[in-house]
């Protein structure tokens, strides 16, 4: 039986891993907001010089726009990660498959385009989940986010769903290996789906190559009755 003070000594180890994690992703977040900004500013710089009256400014114009827009997104995930990070979740009772069936279908829709498909093997039984819903979607379009960044044209990103004692699932994956490693974006998407997992008392792990991102949400009856307990990370 553990004493007092290696219970103590444990969970302040338990903390500082948890506080030099959020430290980690926070860097890198802001690691990948600078790169549109150094984009958006040589555009801008070149803009700026007297000879730029005689170019095209629309090329220019139009890679501005994009980089941002690409910031903007990036700062809407920093800020979700730092949210996730130090406020309790919004806990109530929903259903798993309708909070997530329209984003597969707006993005299968989207990714045809691109040559990439989106196959489903969906179990037909659910129990509602007592978690955060808002975490819960944003957590998930990051992992299919990085999913699609990380496949190439003819790809087929494959979600299961499942059922185990006491947990629902859901498995993103792509069988293919391109051997394309994580960029600073793709990591923040994905610090962010683990911290909205986690934060919510799930079970989260992510591999990138091939990439296979699961996770488990406690179905309502068997969520601890304490608020803020901390999830488990699957290694």
């Amino acid at each position: 039986m553990l004493s007092a003070a290696m219970m103590a000594g444990e969970m302040a180890g338990m903390e500082t891993e948890s506080s030099q994690r959020f430290h980690d992703d926070l860097m890198n977040g802001l690691h990948a907001v600078a790169q549109p900004l150094t984009v958006l500013r040589a555009a801008i710089e070149v803009l700026s010089r007297p000879e730029a009256a005689g170019i095209d400014h629309r090329n220019y114009l139009e890679i501005s726009a994009k980089q941002v827009a690409r910031t903007c997104d990036l700062f809407a995930s920093v800020r979700d990660l730092v949210s996730a990070s130090v406020l309790e979740p919004q806990l109530a009772d929903f259903d798993l498959w309708e909070l997530l069936s329209p984003v597969i279908e707006e993005q299968t829709a989207r990714l045809q385009a691109s040559g990439i498909g989106l196959a489903v093997v969906r179990h037909d039984r659910w129990q509602p989940i007592l978690g955060d819903a808002e975490r819960t979607l944003q957590g998930f379009r990051a992992m299919l986010k990085t999913a699609v960044s990380l496949a190439a044209h003819g790809d087929v990103i494959e979600i299961h769903t499942a059922h185990t004692p006491g947990y629902a699932e859901i498995n993103l994956m792509n069988a293919r290996s391109h051997g394309k490693k994580l960029n600073s974006s793709d990591r923040l998407g994905l610090s962010l789906a683990q911290i909205s997992i986690l934060s919510q008392q799930g079970k989260y792990s992510c591999a990138d190559d091939p990439f296979c991102c699961w996770f488990a949400l406690p179905v309502e009856q068997t969520v601890p009755s304490q608020a803020g307990v901390a999830g488990q990370q699957i290694n």
